[in-house]
């Protein structure tokens, strides 16, 4: 962007810093980003005492897994209805009550040791509503995709991505400093089990607080564009054709259902297969994970870098499938058992570096080709979040999958001739990297929608002065405009943002300056989030 938030706009400099720290600087890509590291940082630091916790509270191995499935299931659920929501109020309100969900989940799960009776109940229920608070990180895919223009969406959730991983990298260390943690604190005792709670209920209200004041908010995207027959069919029979029907728009579900569920594979299969090949511990899992978390962050950077020195996203994605495949292929065919170190790491360390590749690139082709279809205008929130739905199905459908049908168990191993780890289920990973690998070859590449200009832009932009008509490109209200915090309900620059909707989609302007006329096409680009005068 040319700008950055609570800038000014004459005297600001584009080149004076790079596009990547100019980025960052943005007061609204920061809170975006606090959203991120939260969320990466609430999911790490359950997950590895969540079993004991269970435990402890008397649960059994399948309340566990009830535990952990729920609230994989309640962000399911909550995606579609927050993207809907943005899409009819903005994105203040479903943030604000999504947080506080988050914020109620986290304290139930810290207090329900003091409740003999339902202590489990309270510790799912406080998932839940953790699960259905964390739904809103399709809002800043979708906060995203309305934003900013096609050419900027790659690096920014790039950005946004390589945030969580450090979340992720970093959530060890808040599990070590809990380690010994034991104070009594208004009749309930906190240990290193449900101080786990506190933790989520206080970084979860900070990041409220910063996003209450950071993020600008963006106007309901009602759009009256649609056509008659539009006008009939219901806005989710819509959207699913369109899914069902057009490649660019499917096929993006798919990859984004890869990406999760192979994830998935990785954790799920990780500590039981090397401790069988290798005899690991929980702490020679972490670390794999935490450098899988740290190779991840560096391919987003990549991927930030290659996006702004003009790499396609169409390139950048075919590549990350392909190395996806290969790196999946490696770990069904190398863990064995006695095998070394590095036939364990190197495959993971492969696929994790492909992911970078296979998230912020399908999030910006798919923004591309919701934008071109004029009858899903309106309803970007929802899509957004119903893709960020089929991550879901693939992050809560891998562990059962996994464990049942992909993983041996020691005896099976034992019996087996080849002593691999993996049954040859386990090749459904790699197959499904190179079939949406070929899907993507024969659809091709997205093509940018170009919207032209109708006859109320033309007189809008055009105004005689001194008998000469001026071209003016006019200062677009938009969340990351320079002069354009968040106001009262009674102040006008954010309501107007819904009279400029339809031209923020435009691309491409040509402007001259001929007496008389006011001559418009598409040559020479300009980025309407630009405040410069």
């Amino acid at each position: 962007r040319d700008a950055v938030l609570n800038s000014d706009s004459n005297n600001y400099s584009p080149s004076s810093f790079s596009i990547a720290t100019e980025t960052m600087m943005d007061p609204a890509v920061l809170a975006l980003a606090t959203l991120g590291l939260v969320d990466s940082i609430s999911f790490m630091i359950v997950a590895p005492s969540l079993a004991f916790y269970v435990e402890k509270l008397g649960g059994s191995q399948d309340a566990y897994g009830f535990i952990l499935a729920v609230y994989s299931f309640a962000s399911f659920c909550g995606k579609p209805i927050l993207g809907r929501w943005s899409d009819a109020q903005g994105f203040l309100v479903p943030y604000m009550i999504s947080i506080s969900l988050s914020n109620l989940g986290g304290l139930l799960y810290a207090v329900a040791p003091a409740f003999t009776s339902t202590q489990l109940t309270l510790v799912a229920l406080g998932r839940i509503l953790g699960g259905l608070g964390r739904a809103n990180s399709a809002l800043g895919f979708a906060y995203v995709a309305r934003a900013l223009p096609a050419s900027e969406r790659t690096s920014v959730t790039a950005i946004l991505g390589g945030v969580q991983m450090i979340g992720m990298a970093i959530a060890p260390l808040f599990s070590a400093l809990l380690a010994n943690v034991k104070f009594d604190l208004c009749g309930i005792q906190f240990d290193n089990l449900n101080s786990v709670g506190l933790v989520l209920f206080v970084i979860n209200f900070l990041s409220q607080v910063l996003v209450y004041f950071l993020l600008p908010d963006l106007a309901p995207n009602n759009s009256d564009e649609a056509s008659d027959q539009d006008d009939k069919e219901s806005e989710w029979s819509k959207m699913l054709r369109f899914i069902c029907t057009i490649p660019h728009i499917g096929i993006p579900f798919l990859t984004i259902f890869t990406f999760n569920f192979n994830w998935q594979f990785i954790e799920t299969a990780l500590a039981p297969a090397s401790a069988d090949a290798l005899g690991w511990s929980p702490v020679e899992v972490s670390y794999v994970l935490g450098a899988m978390a740290i190779i991840v962050f560096l391919g987003m950077t990549s991927v930030h870098k290659l996006s702004q020195m003009g790499v396609t996203d169409f390139t950048l994605l075919c590549y990350g499938l392909m190395a996806n495949a290969l790196g999946y292929l490696l770990l069904y065919s190398s863990w064995q058992r006695d095998a070394s170190v590095a036939a364990f790491v190197v495959p993971v360390f492969i696929s994790a570096g492909s992911f970078a590749f296979l998230g912020a690139p399908n999030r910006s082709l798919f923004s591309k080709s919701v934008d071109a279809a004029p009858e899903l205008s309106g309803l970007e929130g929802t899509m957004q979040a119903l893709l960020s739905m089929a991550s879901s199905v693939g992050g809560f459908t891998a562990p059962s999958v996994v464990a049942h049908y992909c993983l041996r168990t020691p005896a099976m191993v034992d019996v087996s001739s080849d002593a691999r780890e993996f049954t040859p289920v386990a090749l459904l990973s790699p197959a499904l990297g190179f079939v949406i690998f070929v899907a993507n070859m024969v659809v091709g590449e997205p093509e940018e929608k170009v919207a032209t200009m109708t006859e109320s832009d033309e007189e809008r932009m055009c105004h005689e002065d001194g008998g000469m008509n001026v071209v003016e490109i006019m200062d677009e209200a938009t969340p990351l405009n320079g002069d354009h915090r968040r106001k009262s309900d009674g102040d006008s620059p954010l309501k107007s943002i819904d009279k400029i909707h339809k031209s923020r989609r435009r691309s491409l302007l040509e402007t001259s300056y001929v007496r008389g006329s006011c001559t418009l096409g598409p040559s020479s680009e300009v980025d309407i989030f630009n405040t410069e005068t």
